[in-house]
């Protein structure tokens, strides 16, 4: 069983639980997975505070504090515009990029294709730079010997 420790996506609806009252929200993850997650205190203070709208993007990532675990939850708005956001996609193109795993387009349709072309772009773009940089410092390297 994979052990998840974070997960981001769209926010698709919320509710409350019938039985045991407590309220939730349903994310369409980036993964393309649908997740239930029960609210913690601190989403029931980012929500009254006008936070965690309907077709947010949110990122959701289990961190340990003093030996404690604790939920840090990101609330980055609109999801719409969250693939505008290029420090965002390029922090998250980076990281799959460093794991091994290179971003594609799946085909979706919908958001999460809109968001997977956008993360797609972004990892090209990563993989551009970090090819440019090399050649530049292969170059200085080149340069700086003056045939001796």
């Amino acid at each position: 069983m994979e052990r998840v420790t974070g997960v981001e996506g769209r926010i698709l609806v919320h509710g409350q639980d019938e039985h045991s009252g407590r309220n939730y929200l349903m994310l369409e993850g980036t993964d393309a997975k649908v997740h239930y997650v029960h609210y913690t205190p601190e989403m029931e203070l980012l929500r009254a505070d006008g936070g965690l709208r309907t077709n947010s993007f949110l990122r959701l990532r289990k961190l340990v504090a003093n030996g404690k675990p604790v939920l840090s939850v990101q609330d980055f708005g609109d999801s719409e515009q969250v693939r505008k956001n290029r420090a965002l996609l390029g922090e998250n193109a980076r990281s799959l990029l460093r794991r091994g795993i290179r971003p594609t387009e799946n085909g979706w349709g919908g958001w999460l294709g809109r968001y997977q072309a956008a993360l797609a772009g972004a990892a090209r773009e990563s993989s551009r730079n970090k090819e440019a940089e090399r050649r530049k410092r292969r170059g200085r390297d080149r340069d700086q010997s003056l045939g001796r």
